[in-house]
């Protein structure tokens, strides 16, 4: 990226001091980064940035409760705005949960300024080299560029899911077998294919769910048999290795094969050669394997229903896909993909998604992760008739953290003087306790409360107003 291209990005700083606005301000001025905003007031970043391009912010972060709302709301609004927190708060836990939402970087003040100026400079210079296709967006230093396409089929633009590619890439070129572990529906058979295309191999990706299958089963659909090797075989049958030959086999639910057919599958990573069922010719296999599994598989190796020695011999290499709770960034991409794909296929408009939708679906903790919003938005793409979308199943959803018990909140509703409370003050604890969970933000409590986010600002208001009226009246009956 040229120096000049950089003086043109624009750099937003946030603190509430003001000696640290306007020395990094003077500093950033001195390096030649032209374009700096200082803003002292968080509540005014969000207008400011919804009419103004941003390419980083500095934000001071404070231990006030408003700023690290206001942080997450960046973060998850502009996923392609560098983001360097500068704290005062030396935790570690605040530290790893910006980074997870997305940061750039988190420094803890008081920092060194050179430190700070070289982290805007990097942010800045890696922005003008990002390559996009529709769904991925990755630095080119960090990805060939000949591999973009493979991940193409996947939507996304979160970090965790980006380093996965990267590994991807890096055990792509060899014949060891991989273990790809995650939640039911975070893509696991799509990684595959993926690390299969990435390989560059010329056989085949093949698929089989082993689970449920009987050691007589799974000796036949992976090794195949020959005529007469048992009752009904009538005529010769290429197993499964045998198709994939100098390609992928992608062994998927491998936590519920058989102790049996374990041992066999050891057998044949160990010695890489097989027997089809009823023969004596040794076949040599060039498949690689790839295995799956939702669920750990610790237990089972404790319990001994899982070998220890195939579970390293299939760990050579292991991919984690992160849960779709944990790539919050990815959401407003794949309700946009998904509502893309099932108005094409029904020949209608593309519908639009609200702002209050979107915080609703970013409450939810979707158990079925990516298949299961897929399969939200599809039908909501079917039942529209208005233009916008809209998930009439959510709603009954518990969308509040897990840590809070609607059951338990109503337990201390205010009861004065042993009555019940009258409904104004059912309706302002309510008010005050979604507000309380939601660290503040409005537009997330308006969407738990079923309110539009003006409704709740006239209940805030005329609270206000009746607060202040109040305190009026006191001081007036006080003099």
């Amino acid at each position: 990226m040229s120096i000049d291209a950089v003086n043109n990005e624009a750099v937003l700083v946030y603190d509430e001091e003001d000696t640290f606005l306007s020395g990094l301000t003077v500093l950033l001025y001195g390096n030649g980064i032209k374009r700096v905003f200082a803003i002292r007031d968080g509540s005014r970043i969000a207008a400011f940035m919804a009419g103004t391009p941003v390419s980083v912010v500095v934000f001071g972060l404070s231990s006030a409760p408003a700023d690290k709302v206001t942080l997450k709301e960046i973060l998850l609004s502009h996923p392609d705005t560098r983001v360097i927190v500068v704290s005062t708060i030396a935790d570690r836990e605040t530290a790893v949960e910006c980074m997870q939402l997305g940061a750039s970087n988190y420094l803890v003040q008081p920092c060194d300024s050179g430190q700070l100026l070289k982290n805007i400079q990097n942010c800045l210079e890696n922005i003008g080299g990002v390559a996009r296709n529709t769904h991925v967006r990755v630095r080119p230093q960090q990805m060939a560029a000949d591999m973009l396409n493979v991940f193409s089929s996947i939507v996304t633009r979160d970090r965790k899911m980006l380093t996965i590619f990267r590994y991807v890439e890096a055990i792509a070129p060899t014949s060891q077998a991989v273990m790809v572990t995650g939640e039911t529906g975070t893509g696991k058979e799509l990684i595959a294919h993926a690390l299969h295309a990435a390989s560059g191999r010329s056989g085949e990706f093949v698929s089989v769910n082993v689970a449920g299958l009987d050691d007589i089963m799974f000796s036949d659909t992976l090794f195949g048999h020959t005529r007469g090797a048992f009752t009904g075989a009538d005529r010769d049958r290429m197993g499964l290795i045998e198709k994939a030959a100098g390609g992928t086999l992608f062994l998927d639910e491998i936590g519920d094969l058989g102790i049996v057919s374990q041992v066999k599958l050891l057998r044949l990573l160990q010695e890489n050669e097989f027997y089809p069922l009823g023969s004596d010719k040794k076949i040599v296999s060039t498949t690689r394997f790839i295995v799956a599994t939702n669920s750990s598989l610790d237990d089972k190796l404790k319990s001994g229903s899982f070998r220890a020695d195939l579970y390293y011999r299939l760990c050579s290499h292991h991919i984690h896909l992160p849960a779709l709770r944990e790539r919050l960034h990815d959401i407003p991409l794949l309700v946009e993909h998904f509502s893309r794909e099932s108005a094409t296929e029904l020949e209608r408009a593309i519908p639009s998604l609200t702002s209050d939708t979107l915080d609703m679906l970013l409450r939810c903790e979707f158990p079925g992760n990516v298949r299961e919003l897929k399969g939200m938005v599809n039908n909501a793409v079917a039942v529209c008739r208005s233009g916008i979308l809209d998930f009439p199943r959510l709603k009954p959803r518990s969308i509040l953290p897990q840590s809070v018990s609607t059951h338990a909140d109503c337990s201390v509703l205010p009861r004065p003087a042993g009555r019940l409370p009258t409904l104004k003050e059912a309706e302002d604890f309510l008010i005050r306790e979604t507000l309380r969970v939601t660290g503040g933000n409005q537009r997330t409590a308006a969407a738990m409360l079923g309110i539009s986010r003006q409704a709740l600002n006239k209940r805030l208001q005329r609270e206000t107003q009746y607060e202040g009226k109040k305190t009026d009246s006191d001081n007036r009956s006080k003099v």
